[in-house]
């Protein structure tokens, strides 16, 4: 009997550990995205809108038109294009912790 129940403890123990390997990796995982920061903006209608947990590299096809800040907290750049689907020159570039009023249609953050 004794046996039996050495078999299923030796059985719990790899299950347990799995299960703590994968929690401590998911946390590092969820740290990191959280690690990205956000982009505040006006909209053309004045309202305040923010982009959470930009993806570096990814265009975003949003339109602005007054204060915008970078707050990266990676220290990415942030640059703002005139056009829908970041096409043409950049118009601005807003480093880690600036701020500027600006007229933009798309958006993206550096790559890693």
């Amino acid at each position: 009997m004794n046996s039996v129940v050495r078999d299923r403890r030796r059985g719990r123990v790899p299950a347990a550990v799995l299960l703590a390997v994968g929690a401590v990796l998911m946390s590092t995982a969820a740290a990191g995205a959280a690690d990205l920061g956000m982009i505040t903006y006006t909209t053309p209608h004045g309202k305040s809108a923010t982009l959470n947990q930009p993806e570096p590299g990814r265009c975003y096809t949003i339109a602005g038109a007054g204060t915008a800040s970078n707050l990266s907290l990676v220290g990415k750049t942030a640059h703002f294009y005139a056009h829908p689907g970041c096409k043409g020159a950049p118009v601005a570039h807003l480093g880690r912790g600036e701020r500027k009023n600006l007229r933009f249609a798309s958006l993206r953050v550096d790559a890693d």
